[in-house]
Order: structure tokens, then C-alpha cells, then sequence
């Protein structure tokens, strides 16, 4: 299926929003590597061709070849020719665990909690607006993010992702949405390793859960208290790994 800006789901519809510096073409390569890098964009998956996603970044259509062209050669995508031709994600790119420990390992303890609070703050300043503003649509869209317990890591992170963008889409905010992107773009592939963890995804479905429910009765400061456990939740589970492991 093509993948095209008006077809993405929120969080990928993020990624094709238009930037800000122009003409700058490792501006447009961190942007599809970053999505790649936090599984927005999975193995296999077309991208918009030139025109389209010159257009979506807001950038010339000289900028988007280039930028198309170095993730060529890092070998981010592939390119194939023909009716179904295009530019696809590469299949041997993924978020991977060695890569997770990797920057775990180089994260200082402070620098973690302070991603964690950074990201409660932009999280719950979302979920407060939502519980204002929603509806019964709305919230029925926010449960359906919710997964099972059993989902795979990769599901379990993405639909996670994706739980917290629709926070902010029902605020009605593009800017805290752009913003809640950027974090979890720099915190990379680390969101990765507790989601492989059971008991995390237990614990961390009961908040979720308690989110909705908040945002669902209308309660601001509720929601936002169980926003900041949720994100509270990853940021303790990597402190914890972290001082296991180093």
C-alpha cells in the first residue's frame, strides 16, 4: 500500500509535516531516520515519491532527490523500478536491542530522568487539554490503541507511541504533538527494551487504561497523573536496567 501523508496514522503523519529550515537535506534524512529509528516507518514500507514528499516536507524537489539518494547509500531504503516501483524502507532496517543497550550504556542516569521529565511534562500538559476538549469518539479512538498484553515488543512500542500522539490529537495541538515526536525520537530505541519486559507491559496497560478512563470522565488533573505514572513507568524501568547492567 502507498504510503501518503493523508493515509498515515497520527504519529506517521508527523513525520510528514513541513520543515522548518529549507533546503537542508540532513534535515529530511534525520526525519526519515528518526522514524525508522522509533518504528514509525517498519521494513518493506513506501514512501512518498519526490514530488509527494517534497511537498509534504516543504522543500524543493532537488532537496528531496538528495536527501533520497544519501538514504540510498546508508542504505536506509532501496529503490525499485516498474509500476510498483518506489522507494522502500530496506528490509534489514530495524530497531534493534544491541542498539537499545548501546545507548542505554552511553545515557547518563541524569540524562535519562531528564528525557523522563521532559516528556511527563509535554505528556501531561496534553492529557489535561484532552480530558477537556474530548468526545465519546474520540476516546473511543484513544482504547483502540491500547494492546493486549501479549502483543509483540514492536507492536507493544508502537502502539505506545501511538496511544500518546492521539493524547494530543484529541488537545487539538500540532505543536505538542510535533514536540511529543521529537522525544520520542530521542529516546530512540531505549522504549524498546521494557516493552520485552511482561510485567511492564502489565503495568503499563492498567495505566494506559486509567489514561482513558480519565480523559473519558472529563478529569484533567486525573489524567494527568496517570500520563506522568505511564511515563514514569519507562523512565524507572530503564533507571533500573541501567544500574543492573553498568
Amino acid at each position: 500500500m502507498l504510503l501518503t501523508p493523508q493515509s498515515a496514522s497520527r504519529s506517521l503523519a508527523a513525520v510528514f509535516t513541513p520543515i522548518k529550515s529549507r533546503g537542508l537535506v540532513d534535515e529530511v534524512c534525520g526525519r526519515i531516520e528518526q522514524a525508522v529509528e522509533t518504528g514509525l516507518l517498519t521494513s518493506g514500507q513506501r514512501l512518498p515519491n519526490e514530488t509527494e514528499l517534497a511537498a509534504a516536507l516543504g522543500v524543493s524537489a532537488v532537496t528531496a532527490r538528495e536527501a533520497l539518494s544519501q538514504l540510498r547509500t546508508a542504505g536506509i531504503i532501496r529503490t525499485a523500478r516498474g509500476r510498483s516501483g518506489g522507494s522502500f524502507i530496506a528490509d534489514n532496517v530495524l530497531p534493534s536491542r544491541e542498539r537499545a543497550l548501546d545507548q542505554l550504556r552511553d545515557l547518563t542516569r541524569l540524562q535519562i530522568s531528564d528525557l523522563g521529565l521532559h516528556y511527563q511534562a509535554i505528556a501531561a500538559a496534553c492529557a489535561g487539554v484532552a480530558a477537556r476538549r474530548s468526545d465519546a469518539a474520540d476516546v473511543a479512538t484513544l482504547r483502540s490503541f491500547i494492546p493486549t498484553a501479549e502483543a509483540d515488543p514492536l507492536h507493544w512500542r508502537l502502539a505506545l507511541s501511538e496511544f500518546l500522539l492521539e493524547v494530543a490529537a484529541i488537545a487539538r495541538s500540532a505543536r505538542l504533538a510535533r514536540e511529543l515526536i521529537r522525544l520520542q525520537a530521542d529516546l530512540g530505541t531505549l522504549t524498546l527494551l521494557p516493552c520485552a519486559d511482561a510485567g511492564y507491559r502489565t503495568t503499563t496497560t492498567g495505566l494506559l487504561l486509567d489514561v482513558a478512563a480519565a480523559i473519558e470522565a472529563r478529569e484533567p488533573a486525573a489524567a494527568e497523573t496517570a500520563v506522568k505514572a505511564l511515563v514514569a513507568a519507562t523512565t524507572d524501568w530503564l533507571l533500573t536496567e541501567q544500574s543492573k547492567r553498568y
